[in-house]
C-alpha cells in the first residue's frame, strides 16, 4: 500500500472531499493540518517548493516513487496509486 500523506487546511473544502474519498476507497493516509501546527507548516513548504495550495497530497509508492498532488482531481489519484 503506498504511503499518503496530505497537508490540508481546517477549512478547505477540497480537502474534505479527498479524505472522504480516500476512506471510500479504503486507502489509509496521514493528514497534516498545516494552520494548525508549524512543524507541518514547514514541511508544506519545502515539500511543494513554495507554492501555496491545499490540499497538497505526497504519495510514495512500493519502489520509492514519488508523486505530488495539488488539489483534489480523481483522475490523477487514481493514477498515482494505481487503482483501476
Amino acid at each position: 500500500m503506498p504511503n499518503v500523506t496530505i497537508y490540508s487546511t481546517t477549512s478547505c473544502a477540497a480537502c474534505h472531499t479527498l479524505t472522504n474519498w480516500l476512506e471510500s476507497k479504503g486507502i489509509p493516509y496521514e493528514k497534516k493540518v498545516i494552520d494548525e501546527n508549524e512543524n507541518f507548516m514547514q514541511e508544506f513548504m519545502a515539500q511543494n517548493e513554495g507554492m501555496i495550495g491545499v490540499p497538497f497530497t505526497v504519495i510514495q509508492d512500493e519502489n520509492g516513487v514519488v508523486s505530488k498532488i495539488t488539489g483534489f482531481e480523481p483522475k490523477k489519484f487514481i493514477e498515482a496509486l494505481s487503482l483501476t
